[in-house]
C-alpha cells in the first residue's frame, strides 16, 4: 500500500535533521518540503495497515516531528512516469 504523511516539524528542529532520519527508514520513498499545511510531505509504502503503523512510529521516532497526517492511496490513477514530459521538452510527439 502507498500512503502520504503530511509532516509538521517542530520550530528550530530543522527540516535537514528531519530528512536524514527519514533516509534512514526504507519505505519512505521520497520526501518534501512544501507549503501549505504542514512542513514537510513523504510519499511512504507498507505491506499492511499493521505494516504502516509500523512505519509511522518510525517516522514519528524524530524528536523534530510534532505529528503527522496520514492519507492511503486507494489506487493509481496515473503512474510515475517522465516520458511524456521529456517528450515535450524535446519538441517530440506523444505517440
Amino acid at each position: 500500500m502507498t500512503a502520504f504523511l503530511t509532516l509538521e516539524i517542530r520550530q528550530g528542529a530543522g527540516h535537514e535533521a528531519v530528512a536524514e532520519h527519514l533516509a534512514t527508514i526504507p519505505e519512505v520513498l521520497e520526501a518534501h518540503t512544501i507549503t501549505g499545511a504542514g512542513d514537510m510531505w513523504a510519499r511512504v509504502v507498507a505491506r499492511s495497515n499493521a505494516d504502516l503503523q509500523r512505519v509511522i512510529d518510525q517516522v514519528l521516532a524524530d524528536p523534530g516531528i510534532e505529528r503527522s497526517t496520514t492519507v492511503i492511496a486507494l489506487a493509481a490513477q496515473i503512474d510515475h512516469r517522465v516520458l511524456p514530459l521529456a517528450r515535450t521538452a524535446a519538441g517530440l510527439s506523444q505517440s
